[in-house]
């Protein structure tokens, strides 16, 4: 070899390294990033933690994720954020919140980042810390989306209202959960546009009672019982409820859990995820109408997650607020239609949100990767989206 040949090959050796140490962040150090949780046993939740760590943590390689136990208070919360942020963590996807603001002010006292990585919260309470750069934004259906799936989910039981008794399990709604009061809210106005009736309150009041109450409109009843129903006292006050009555249709804006147990001779429709409980469920003809989310649309949160503890946080705001994206619920009226779209949500060989998505909108494998191709991926989550992603 030439010393001329040899000089070109030092110089091209030179060049693949520098190349290579510009994408250490993809490569050398690990990211450690907490996940806030309401309910470790919520099938939810046990299918974005299947998506995180089985799926996201194994392929990127440069995060790990540190799971919080089953929050149920803000002062747990606090506490979580705390002494994750003392091991190392440096950013949170959180699926609960109590207080954004105390919570994004702790987070940034700690120089951590916080992202509502599957959720909705009211505008006023986004606006109090969208401008702290420590807040990165929030992922989910969003207010118009969850009052949509409530009021779709009303309308599809109630196409004939005589005579029916219909049981609106609400949640978090009369206790300050967003989502939970925009679905309750969309129910409510859903039966009342079909039929023409107001329930003498408005929907609004009813909505966000803390207590269990009972309205009529016309041929039809609605009563609406609040409550948790992973607490015992909200599971007791829901059965207590259900058996001393007779309703022929349950809605719930959450998870019913072991509640389903309780359902016999009523159709059931609910607020929910794509999950295997969920698919039994179906099987078996105790659930009849399904509007929910799947483990693998927290990708795109992730992915800006990633962004910032790599050092791109600044690049991925909105006129330097934090960022909403909206993202789509998938929607079921029938075993075989949930079984195909429950397939797609869980394979690995097809994933929704696979690494190649997600690697295209991190700066740490794509150097031009940006904010409108990271939201125009994060939108791109309805189940035909991802159909022609996936078959393309």
């Amino acid at each position: 070899m030439t010393k001329k040949w040899i000089v070109l090959v030092l110089a091209l050796a030179l060049c693949l390294g520098i190349a290579a140490c510009g994408d250490s962040n993809a490569t050398n150090e690990v990211h450690k990033i907490g996940v806030i949780v309401y309910n470790l046993a919520d099938e939810e939740v046990v299918g974005f933690r299947e998506y995180l760590q089985g799926y996201i943590q194994k392929t990127f390689e440069i995060v790990e994720f540190v799971y919080s136990g089953s929050i149920r208070t803000q002062e747990e919360e606090m506490a979580f954020i705390q002494d994750a942020c003392d091991q190392g963590v440096e950013g949170f996807l959180s699926f609960r919140t109590f207080d954004l603001k105390a919570e994004v002010e702790l987070c940034e006292k700690n120089r951590a980042y916080y992202l509502l990585a599957s959720g909705t919260v009211s505008d006023e309470e986004f606006d109090s810390v969208a401008d702290n750069p420590w807040f990165l934004g929030m992922f989910g259906p969003g207010i118009e989306l969850e009052y949509q799936a409530g009021l779709y989910m009303a309308k599809y039981f109630a196409k004939d209202l005589s005579n029916k008794q219909y049981l609106i399990l609400s949640g978090g709604a009369g206790s300050g959960n967003e989502m939970h009061y925009q679905r309750t809210l969309g129910m409510l106005n859903g039966f009342s546009t079909l039929s023409g009736v107001t329930f003498g309150k408005p929907a609004e009041e009813l909505a966000a009672t803390p207590s269990t109450i009972t309205v009529s409109a016309g041929p039809y009843s609605v009563t609406i019982v609040p409550g948790y129903l992973s607490t015992e006292e909200g599971f007791v006050r829901a059965t207590n409820v259900y058996t001393m009555g007779r309703f022929d249709v349950v809605l719930s804006a959450l998870n019913v859990g072991d509640f389903s147990s309780v359902v016999h001779g009523s159709k059931l429709g609910m607020v929910d995820s794509y999950n295997t409980r969920n698919l039994q469920l179906f099987s078996n003809g105790t659930l009849h109408y399904l509007v929910g989310k799947y483990s693998s649309s927290v990708g795109p949160a992730f992915a800006l997650m990633l962004n910032a503890v790599t050092g791109y946080a600044g690049d991925f705001r909105s006129e330097g607020k934090a960022i909403k994206a909206a993202q789509s619920f998938w929607t079921s009226d029938s075993a075989e239609d949930y079984s195909t779209k429950y397939a797609l949500s869980q394979s690995e060989t097809m994933n929704a949100y696979n690494f190649g998505d997600l690697s295209a909108v991190c700066k740490a494998f794509n150097r031009d990767a940006d904010l409108v191709h990271l939201i125009a991926l994060a939108q791109a989550s309805s189940y035909e989206a991802v159909l022609v992603r996936r078959t393309a």
